[in-house]
C-alpha cells in the first residue's frame, strides 16, 4: 500500500522508459537504501538518475519491471490515478 501510495503522490509514467519516483528530497544513502528495498521487498529493478539540482536523485523503475509493479500497487491504487501506472 506504501508503494501505491508513492506513486499516487509523486511518481511519473513514461511510457517508454517505465516510472519515476520524485524523491528529491532524500540524501543519496537514502535513494540508495529505497532502491535496494524495491530490489529486495519487490523484486523491482531500479535506477538511481542524479537530476538537474546539486545533490538530488530520482528512483526510476524501468519498463521491463512495470508489469510487476502494477501487479503489485494496482488493488491500492485509486482508478483516477490508474494513468500513473497503466500503458496510456
Amino acid at each position: 500500500m506504501a508503494l501505491a501510495i508513492r506513486i499516487m503522490d509523486d511518481g511519473t509514467r513514461f511510457k517508454i522508459k517505465g516510472l519515476k519516483f520524485c524523491t528529491n528530497s532524500f540524501t543519496l544513502k537514502e535513494v540508495k537504501y529505497l532502491s535496494l528495498l524495491l530490489k529486495n521487498k519487490y523484486s523491482l529493478e531500479s535506477t538511481i538518475h542524479k537530476v538537474f539540482v546539486v545533490n538530488q536523485y530520482n528512483i526510476y523503475i524501468p519498463k521491463s519491471s512495470i508489469n510487476l509493479l502494477i501487479k503489485i500497487v494496482k488493488p491500492y491504487t485509486h482508478p483516477s490515478l490508474y494513468y500513473k501506472i497503466n500503458e496510456n
